[in-house]
């Protein structure tokens, strides 16, 4: 049996090490996907302490169907999307000098401003590689839905590298691997 299926057990006993030693596995990769989902150092913590509490109290109900990691990850989204719908605000991230070294910067900033329903597509597909069919089911829309604002998305971003918005900067064709499960750049916040 697997370390983290003799965790999970232990944890559905009310192991509280067990716990720990379990979400630290996770805790780096919940929080990365829900700052690069808010863009907000403060909500991404929130939402990462939420995501503990769902564990520990959902742990019971989880059946080994899909992997522990599909599954934190979908309730991190779902959570930071409920997060998003209840302030509904507004991120604007200042851009940055256009030298080659800020290009990953560039790109993450671009993604973060965005507007909320697009840069969360492109975080969840691109990004994280959520299926058509998950994406769809979290946003309680269609996968054709997806699909078409996902294309919008997309274009809307390309326009802001190549200079549309954001001053500009030229699209290579690493566009999506280089932010692909990439870690949040935070030190630039703190």
């Amino acid at each position: 049996m697997k370390v983290e299926h003799v965790l999970i057990e232990k944890v559905k006993r009310g192991d509280p090490k067990a716990f720990q030693e379990l979400f630290s596995r996770f805790e780096r990769d919940i929080y990365t996907l829900a700052y690069r989902l808010l863009g907000n150092r403060e909500d991404a913590e929130d939402v990462t302490q939420e995501v503990a509490w769902i564990l520990w109290s959902k742990i019971k109900s989880f059946r080994n169907e899909s992997s522990l990691s599909t599954w934190l990850y979908r309730v991190t989204a779902n959570t930071a999307l409920q997060l998003l719908r209840k302030k509904r605000k507004i991120i604007y991230v200042e851009p940055s000098a256009h030298t080659a070294e800020d290009m990953h910067l560039m790109l993450e900033m671009a993604v973060m401003d965005l507007p909320e329903n697009q840069r969360t597509l492109i975080v969840l597909r691109d990004i994280y590689n959520f299926p058509m069919k998950e994406i769809a089911r979290m946003l309680d829309i269609s996968e054709e839905n997806v699909r078409v604002q996902l294309h919008r998305a997309r274009k809307a971003l390309r326009k802001r590298l190549e200079g549309g918005e954001n001053g500009g900067m030229q699209r290579s064709s690493g566009t999506n691997t280089s932010l692909r499960k990439g870690r949040a750049d935070e030190k630039s916040n703190e």
